[in-house]
């Protein structure tokens, strides 16, 4: 009997369990469960007229260290409008193997279609930053994708693409992160194997997408959808979209904004062509092909795009040499080499400006990676660790943290010269947590000094073992 009455207990509280995710629309419900028996978790939001009658589009957003819920909430007004279901794990991270992060995916995939009613050729995939790698990288493992979006984040290996499965791949990408040539050559070579995509450039340096943007990607995995007859054609929408892109193409060319309007044109013309007759759009295309100024434009960035690789190349070359052979005296250089490329964030040149701020995020990214690879080997190379973290003060001065472990590290082998100079430049950017400066590891000895404390004391008011006199 009483056993009976707990199985109706767990029966009935799955039920009401079940009814609240029902009732939960319009919202982003966090921790669901993949199963009892697993301790992955998933969040998802559904659009307020969900109802199980029919088969919903789904978005899986992929995204690393508890961002995914901040992503869903940046998607959520589209998803409400368009009527899309969006799912995220909550158990990716970007210390895990591609193969675990995958893994991880699969069972919140599994757990999706298993309990929504999704439409399986309207299954798309979107990934912002670090996360787009990945995002690009499960097609080749989840064969059913119709559709991904990525957003400052290349391909994360293009040769495994399996043209025979297509999918509509949608980058965007702000012309000055460092990822922008990937994402032109990844473009490039998409288009020689005629595997359809759209890539749309902003200018925002930002690390989300703005709303236009999004709104466009989703557009473009509708009218593709529409394409494939997996949707019913909506010819109101497709007038409606195309107005819109011919009044912002009009808008381009009208502030002289050449090379956008042309790559939107191109765009179109692939976008609208099972639609529409896009004659006109063939002749805009040529039109601005034509235009001194466009060519002028494409020649400008094409000149910084030589000169940038070449310097992306030393990069490679001199901090993989400089890391390995402890060659600290050359830190003088890098900081030279951040001087330099100050110079082209401030140039009236927008190209160099453009480059200037590419430069600057792919250096601090290099630096990251050779960090994170580094701290990923069996027996870490504590000084070539050292290295990098004082690369990193260089490369991003309020990268707090490379202060931080710098001091730890130095005063571990008893440098306190090291640990104070780098103390200093760490409360010189701004550095206010006092407490924290003394519960660092190793230094149990450096924090009683007089040095360590009077810094302290100097710039924070402080200073815990201040001698009086």
């Amino acid at each position: 009997m009483k056993k009976l009455v707990l199985l109706l207990f767990v029966i009935i509280s799955l039920q009401i369990s079940a009814q609240e995710l029902r009732l939960k629309k319009g919202v982003v419900v966090d921790g669901i469960k993949v199963s009892d028996s697993l301790p992955q978790s998933f969040s998802l939001f559904l659009p307020s007229n969900f109802n199980k009658a029919k088969k919903w589009p789904v978005m899986f957003i992929v995204d690393y260290n508890d961002k995914e819920k901040q992503v869903i909430r940046l998607l959520a007004n589209t998803a409400e409008r368009e009527g899309y279901i969006l799912a995220a794990s909550n158990n990716l991270k970007d210390t895990l193997s591609i193969s675990k992060n995958i893994l991880a995916f699969t069972k919140t995939y599994n757990a999706i279609v298993g309990m929504l009613p999704v439409n399986d050729s309207q299954v798309y995939i979107s990934g912002f930053n670090a996360g787009g790698r990945l995002a690009t990288t499960i097609p080749a493992f989840i064969s059913n994708i119709d559709g991904v979006l990525s957003y400052n984040a290349a391909i994360g290996n293009i040769e495994i693409i399996n043209v025979d499965k297509p999918y509509q791949y949608v980058g965007i990408v702000s012309s000055s992160n460092y990822n922008y040539m990937a994402m032109l050559n990844n473009k490039t070579i998409l288009n020689r194997l005629k595997f359809p995509n759209q890539l749309f450039i902003v200018d925002d340096a930002k690390e989300w997408p703005n709303q236009n943007s999004i709104d466009k990607a989703f557009s473009i995995f509708k009218l593709s959808a529409m394409a494939k007859g997996n949707v019913t054609k909506d010819t109101t929408y497709v007038t409606e979209t195309l107005t819109a892109v011919t009044n912002e193409i009009n808008n381009l060319v009208a502030a002289n904004k050449l090379k956008k309007a042309k790559d939107l044109v191109d765009q179109s013309i692939v976008v609208y062509k099972p639609f529409k007759n896009i004659e006109a759009l063939k002749d805009k295309s040529n039109e601005l092909r034509k235009n001194k100024i466009y060519k002028s434009l494409k020649r400008a960035e094409n000149n910084v795009f030589f000169k940038e690789q070449s310097l992306k190349d030393d990069f490679n070359y001199y901090i993989e040499e400089d890391a390995y052979t402890y060659n600290f005296n050359n830190l003088g250089w890098w900081a030279h080499q951040i001087d330099e490329i100050n110079k082209f964030k401030n140039s009236t040149n927008q190209e160099q400006q453009k480059m200037g701020h590419r430069l600057h995020s792919y250096l601090v990214a290099l630096t990251d990676d050779f960090t994170d690879a580094n701290l990923a080997e069996k027996n870490i190379d504590y000084d070539a660790l050292s290295f990098l973290y004082m690369l990193k003060t260089i490369v991003a001065p309020e990268a707090y943290e490379a202060y931080l472990t710098i001091i730890s590290l130095s005063a571990k082998n008893d440098d306190f010269g090291t640990s104070i100079f780098y103390l200093e430049e760490l409360l010189k950017n701004g550095y206010t947590n006092a407490d924290k400066l003394y519960d660092l590891e190793f230094t149990t000895l450096l924090k009683i000094t007089p040095e360590y404390n009077q810094l302290i004391e100097k710039y924070l008011k402080k200073g815990r073992y201040i001698l009086k006199e």
